[in-house]
């Protein structure tokens, strides 16, 4: 009979120590587990917040493209206005020799002196000879349109030697 009491006591001893042993393993899971629940839904807080930051930045973007689709179109609608020659912007240009890079020699002074050297290549682009009588060259320039004044940029020029 102690022989029996024996064995069910070691087996009590067995079955409560795996009883213990699979209860620890269930808490460690469920910790793990927790944890990673709360590292996901701080990664989930976190790209919420990226993204509410991105819809901002989508809105600023799509209202500034909306300015510059109003300018871009006025600045067309004023380009368009005027004759098929672009005369306006030729006499224009014609306007303004300061923007020729290169001094005259033997008395002369650099102008654009012939329209008809003068190309409008694009609605941004004009292709100009200049000279002083004696050399000459050539400029391109960019430029731009606002509130119906032209505005000037030298792009490149060259002398012809």
């Amino acid at each position: 009979m102690t022989k029996i009491m024996s064995l069910q006591k070691k087996e009590r001893i067995i079955w409560i120590s795996a009883s213990i042993v699979i209860l620890a393993i269930a808490i460690l899971a469920v910790l793990s587990y927790q944890i990673r629940i709360s590292i996901l839904t701080q990664r989930v807080a976190d790209l919420e917040s990226s993204k509410t930051a991105w819809v901002q930045k989508e809105t600023e973007l799509t209202l500034e493209i909306a300015d510059l689709k109003a300018q871009v179109n006025q600045n067309i609608g004023l380009i368009k206005s005027f004759p098929s020659n672009n005369q306006e912007i030729i006499d224009d240009l014609t306007k303004h020799s300061e923007l020729i890079p290169y001094k005259g020699v033997l008395g002369g002074k650099m102008d654009f002196y012939n329209k008809e050297n003068i190309f409008v290549i694009s609605d941004k682009w004009v292709l100009a000879y200049f000279e002083d009588g004696h050399i000459g060259g050539n400029m391109l320039l960019g430029y731009s349109v606002e509130n119906e004044n032209i505005f000037w940029k030298v792009i490149d020029s060259y002398l012809f030697k």
